[in-house]
């Protein structure tokens, strides 16, 4: 089951993509896309975001039914803040 959120951030494209590119080494993720647009995927969760103006757009196309989805929505939150 997939699910999108629209996460309204002010920090820059460049900025929010290294802050995600360090979170996702950290975590043993793997996060292939630029400023724009993108996918990731970790072994407890799959998607693709995309940047509208100042709105990250994230889909969440795949999550391991242990990991709950108020923890997903929490976790990217953080990231966009």
């Amino acid at each position: 089951m997939a699910k999108t959120y629209q996460l309204d951030t002010m920090v820059s494209p460049s900025s929010l993509l290294a802050r995600a590119k360090k979170a996702a080494y950290a975590n043993g993720a793997t996060l292939l896309g630029d400023e724009h647009s993108g996918r990731f995927s970790h072994e407890m969760a799959k998607g693709e975001y995309r940047m509208v103006g100042q709105t990250v757009v994230v889909t969440i196309t795949d999550k391991h039914w242990l990991l709950p989805w108020p923890v997903v929505e929490v976790r990217l939150r953080e990231l966009v803040r």
